[in-house]
């Protein structure tokens, strides 16, 4: 079985995020990728039938995020515009203010790791808030929503960002039953099975199951030297199939010895066993592979230049 992501071309300035209605017919300017689901994966056979239970109707909804390679002058531009966010949110009355200590070096490529996770913990918070939370509520609250969703967008392309060296293109898109916001996504809770699907080592190309929670779980928590979000217990474990997915074209990983043997280290010199049983299944790292691209008749450095266009979805589709 396949499935087939047709992407909009137009151009726009990043963070690169939208929230719309599926499918868009009227947009010339459009590029489409194929992949090659897995066989014999009992994620991905769940993922197919929720996919199939959600594009029921002639049309559905679908938010989206993309981060592809950022150079110097655009990171340094992220950093201004969550400056003038931070300064913007003082001017608002629904939300608590962020901390002025957290106000980014407009002069520096330091990625300042630690204020960007105290950005997303701000983040987390409001976000789970239940007059933000709250669908009816994002009438009165869009600017406050949008803001949210942008220090997310903003942190998320941030946090690893070193100066680039290869061009890569990784997008995150979500989809719902029916017009935007009527429904919520249908999900089945992760087995000890699914968690067993998880991989580490993932290859330029791969389609991957979406982390879909507001929150950190224990490997990126350990990227990111997140130790607080340890200790007062607020990691969160991927605890769902869904319909969301991750497009995943960046230099491939290869070893999983590393991964594991950083994360053991982490967790040990911070004494993370103490908060935690990370031998569950549910602490295992990594997504599951739902597919891999299709390169029949195309070359990377083709899916590259087309990628780097890309800046939002006009249709999915199971083939």
């Amino acid at each position: 079985m396949k499935f087939k992501i047709t992407l909009s071309q137009l151009p726009i300035t990043p963070p690169i995020r939208g929230e719309i209605t599926l499918p868009i017919t009227n947009i010339d300017e459009v590029y489409t990728l194929t992949y090659n689901l897995t066989e014999n994966c009992s994620t991905t056979d769940k993922f197919i039938g929720l996919w199939k239970q959600t594009v029921q109707s002639e049309t559905y909804g679908c938010s989206y995020n993309f981060y592809p390679t950022i150079d110097e002058s655009m990171f340094i531009a992220m950093k201004k515009r969550m400056n003038w966010i931070i300064e913007d949110i003082k001017t608002m009355n629904e939300i608590p203010n962020v901390d002025e200590s957290l106000v980014l070096d407009e002069n520096s490529l330091d990625v300042e790791i630690l204020k960007l996770n105290a950005l997303h913990l701000y983040f987390e918070d409001l976000s789970n808030m239940p007059e933000i939370n709250l669908s009816s509520a994002y009438a009165n609250h869009e600017k406050v929503y949008t803001y949210l969703e942008e220090i997310n967008q903003l942190v998320h392309s941030m946090e690893y960002w070193k100066e680039p060296e290869d061009l890569e293109f990784f997008g995150t898109i979500r989809v719902t039953p029916g017009k935007l916001g009527t429904l919520g996504n249908l999900t089945l809770p992760l087995t000890d099975e699914d968690y067993n699907n998880f991989e580490v080592c993932h290859k330029w190309g791969d389609l991957t199951l979406d982390y879909f929670r507001v929150g950190k779980d224990l490997a990126t928590s350990s990227v990111t030297n997140d130790v607080e979000l340890v200790k007062t217990k607020g990691l969160c474990q991927q605890d769902t199939v869904h319909t969301c997915f991750e497009m995943r074209f960046k230099i491939d990983v290869i070893d999983d010895k590393n991964h594991y043997n950083a994360l053991n280290k982490w967790c040990d010199e911070n004494n993370v066993r103490d908060y935690y049983d990370i031998d569950l299944p549910m602490f295992s790292s990594g997504r599951v592979v739902l597919g891999k691209i299709d390169m029949t008749d195309i070359t990377k450095e083709e899916v590259m230049s087309e990628l780097l266009k890309c800046t939002g979805v006009t249709n999915i589709e199971l083939i």
